[in-house]
């Protein structure tokens, strides 16, 4: 059983911080963060940026997301950290110092061990949906901050297209995350008049997926775990930013079943036979997953586990 911090123990702050620009990063911070309820949460800023920490409540530890720079700046400036890289992969630029690190790294995923960081497995969203009534396919839009609105454009065309030659799959929802979404909005409704458009964490867009037949994802490995959950196929939209490629790619390293659409008009027919492929076959991707989490011993708790590491900072003596 975990040990729990008193909910009266309201000196005890946690900073949260994940890459600004990374949606990807924000999503399993959020997902960690889910499971620290009983702390005070503080959001971590830019090192040395006004009010980066409260000084009515500064922070024993910290949990950041991919953020090498702000986690080297917090260590060195007292505050125990626990380092999370999202990817499934070491950092690019190096593990930052941080008195714990830890990688997000499905069991599906192959890869040798890093020794002195902790492989948390499966980070996965509070709650498991599974899908039930198959009225069509969801978008799961990652939307940097950098991104024209004619990237976002060319994205949903390359989904509506593809899902026109593939079958019957209309768009019933778009769920738009990360620093740039609220900027697509007009976009989606302009493209999809008819769609359900939800934004960031808005809990609705847990019942969207709930209903869907069909996740049409930018690269993400937490997408691969929502398709898994909800028992639906997933296909992936082109990259968008380096974030996305460096996801795609690692996707592409672990062989899963799912279909890749590029946007080219030359494949979209081979496209749209992989999409078929998917659909006639929805638990697929799932069975393959969860293959591959049983023989690595993967239970799809690493949010639960990462959350574990900053409470056991907490209690340690100072």
């Amino acid at each position: 059983m975990e040990t729990r911090l008193s909910s009266v123990q309201a000196g005890l702050t946690v900073l949260a911080a994940a890459l600004p620009d990374d949606p990807e990063s924000q999503t399993v911070l959020g997902w960690i963060c889910a499971h620290l309820t009983e702390v005070e949460l503080l959001p971590g800023q830019e090192p040395g940026s006004t009010g980066a920490q409260s000084p009515d409540a500064p922070a024993r530890v910290a949990v950041i997301c991919d953020d090498t720079a702000l986690a080297e700046h917090t260590e060195r400036a007292g505050t125990a950290v626990v380092f999370v890289s999202s990817t499934g992969v070491p950092p690019t630029n190096g593990w930052p110092a941080a008195r714990i690190r830890s990688m997000h790294r499905p069991g599906w995923l192959p890869g040798e061990r890093h020794q002195g960081v902790h492989q948390a497995g499966t980070v996965a969203p509070p709650r498991a949906v599974r899908a039930r009534n198959g009225r069509g396919a969801l978008i799961r839009l990652a939307v940097p901050e950098a991104a024209d609105p004619a990237d976002s454009t060319r994205l949903l065309r390359t989904a509506q297209d593809a899902l026109a030659e593939a079958a019957d799959c209309p768009v019933f929802a778009v769920h738009l995350y990360g620093p740039g979404s609220a900027r697509a909005t007009e976009t989606v409704t302009a493209l999809l008049p008819g769609a359900t458009v939800y934004q960031d964490r808005d809990p609705a867009a847990e019942r969207a997926l709930s209903e869907a037949s069909l996740l049409v994802s930018s690269p993400a490995l937490t997408s691969v775990t929502l398709a898994q959950t909800a028992r639906i196929p997933l296909a992936l939209l082109p990259p968008l930013g380096a974030h996305q490629q460096r996801a795609a790619a690692v996707l592409d390293s672990a062989g899963a079943p799912l279909a890749v659409l590029s946007g080219d008009h030359a494949r979209r027919t081979d496209e749209a036979e992989a999409l078929r492929r998917a659909l006639d076959a929805p638990d697929e991707l799932a069975h393959w997953a969860d293959a591959a989490q049983q023989a690595a011993g993967d239970d799809r708790r690493g949010a639960q586990r990462i959350a574990r590491k900053v409470r056991q900072l907490l209690l340690a003596p100072m």
